[in-house]
């Protein structure tokens, strides 16, 4: 019987390292290393590789309004099978340099993180191999080609020679205004060890969804840790996969809402890339903080990017057992989020690189551009082919956060969250909210006022383009909806509550701040 090989969380080779097992951790450096060394037309290289999920763009993407641009699969029941392939696709570049690595995941929802942040050997500028300080290859990547949007989206162009940064800095380079206007706000942050701390908090501050100064916290409700918590009783894989589906559930059917695995895949996006908003938000977010992270046509060429979503992965992995889906799942034929188009107005992206236009995607969609094997007649990956990692990859993951969730008579990790008392199990529903307005990620953030008392409800993270008006698909799906739990509103303080939306985004088209406010509410059950 064939052993499976382990995917251990970065924390568990960090510790091995400060233990003196120094070998997995500086195998994978020494892996990153060379794929980042390789030339740029070479298929295991990081530039290639960190390319398919988006810029630079190929094929329909680089030409066709309509495709997203990039080979990724969002807000479309893809998503995960598609970003499972992507992980392993890396994996193995890396264990052409070095054959027992295998691509560690970074547990989003540990005890460490929720307390300290990014694991430190993802944010160093600095790593000891071999008795020698070397540039860390998982802290940046410096571009080894101009990048260009080819799209009419020059924001997010690339030269050669650019470094990838993350929160709190901004890598918005594409254009003269927007290069001069990036090097003012990152000459306010010269320091990277403060860089990193700043970044530490705003990712747990994301996470757990209160102050970082509670250095031992319960995540609440509305943080993206509980999220991650929430998606695992998605009712089905159609449901669990993607936003656009999620939320078409969620408004056809009674009870909480449902929480799509992209959705606090969404957040850490923003969490580690940060996104621009106007003014400081309610944790004190940093205005023209724009990294790579936080942008889908950059996101992969940041190599916390792969790390993230190991654990992505792992929460996929994790649902199928919890489900008793390990074997086998379906796709809900027809269901909002299943078609190539995608529903923008919930979240969808379009077709992607290699798909065509209006197609409906099924388990047996090839998940482009990755082959299986060596096969010369170009058999690509399908979803049916990654259903099980154990007995169709050939790996597992170690335990790690939420894996003892898995059993329902259990849930022992349920006391790592605020004590939580549902009075309702009714939801608030947002839509008609534009998206012509925003250029770039945004969020949406909910609140209830009830007398003199204000809940906070929840925020919903929006991955989206630079500027819609260059994507002809997006201009005919505009609206956004969103849903939000009513956990803690008992049924009279819903009939007395006033709802509102707050939008923190970048820049607001034509700067007329009264096209903000243009959205509906209404309370679901």
């Amino acid at each position: 019987m064939t052993t499976l090989r382990v995917r251990h969380s970065v924390r568990e080779l960090q510790n091995m390292y400060d233990q003196g097992n120094t070998k997995p951790l500086d195998d994978l450096i020494r892996a990153w290393i060379g794929i980042k060394s390789l030339p740029v037309d070479d298929l295991n290289s990081f530039f290639i590789i960190g390319g398919y999920h988006g810029e630079p763009f190929e094929g329909q993407g680089a030409t066709l309004k309509q495709y997203w641009g990039g080979y990724c699969n969002h807000g479309n029941v893809l998503f995960p099978t598609w970003h499972r392939v992507y992980v392993l696709r890396i994996e193995e570049a890396l264990q052409s340099f070095e054959p027992d690595v295998m691509m560690p995941y970074w547990d989003e929802t540990s005890e460490e993180t929720l307390r300290l942040g990014i694991p430190k050997v993802l944010t160093e500028e600095k790593y000891e191999l071999d008795g020698v300080l070397v540039d860390n290859p998982l802290q940046s990547y410096i571009f080894q080609k101009d990048v260009m949007d080819v799209k009419g989206e020059s924001l997010y162009s690339k030269p050669e020679g650019y470094k990838t940064v993350r929160y709190p800095l901004s890598g918005l380079v594409g254009t003269q205004a927007a290069q001069e206007k990036t090097e003012i706000h990152n000459n306010k942050f010269p320091n990277h060890t403060e860089n990193t701390a700043l970044l530490n908090e705003n990712v747990r501050a994301w996470l757990i969804s209160g102050s970082t100064s509670d250095k031992s916290p319960k995540p609440k409700t509305t943080g993206t840790a509980y999220k991650y918590f929430r998606c695992l009783d998605a009712p089905n894989y159609t449901a669990f996969s993607n936003v656009v589906s999620a939320s078409e559930w969620t408004q056809n059917n009674s009870g909480h809402t449902i929480v799509a695995l992209e959705d606090p895949h969404n957040d850490v996006h923003l969490a580690v890339g940060g996104f621009d908003v106007p003014e400081q938000g309610e944790f004190g977010l940093i205005a023209g903080a724009n990294g790579d992270m936080g942008e889908n046509n950059t996101a992969g060429l940041d190599p916390i990017f792969f790390f993230h979503h190991c654990n992505v992965d792992r929460m996929f992995w994790l649902w199928q057992v919890r489900n008793g889906h390990t074997d086998n799942f379906e796709i809900i034929a027809n269901y909002p989020g299943t078609n190539a188009s995608g529903d923008i107005a919930k979240g969808g992206q379009g077709p992607a690189v290699g798909q065509q236009d209006d197609e409906q995607l099924t388990m047996e969609t090839n998940l482009y551009p990755f082959l299986k094997g060596d096969a010369p007649d170009e058999i690509y990956y399908t979803s049916n082919d990654c259903i099980n990692i154990e007995t169709q990859l050939g790996f597992t993951y170690s335990d790690g956060s939420l894996s003892t969730i898995v059993d329902r008579e259990k849930n022992e990790e349920l006391s790592i969250f605020e004590d939580i008392t549902i009075k309702s199990t009714k939801k608030l529903e947002v839509s008609n909210i534009n998206r012509a307005n925003f250029k770039g990620s945004f969020v949406i953030r909910a609140y209830a006022q009830v007398g003199e008392k204000t809940f906070f409800l929840g925020h919903r993270s929006i991955l989206s383009r630079g500027d819609v008006s260059n994507c002809a698909n997006c201009q005919t799906h505009l609206g956004v909806v969103v849903h939000f739990d009513l956990f803690d509103l008992t049924q009279e303080e819903i009939e007395k509550a006033s709802f509102s939306v707050e939008i923190q985004h970048r820049e607001h088209a034509n700067n007329d701040k009264s096209k903000l406010q243009i959205f509906d509410t209404r309370v679901i059950d």
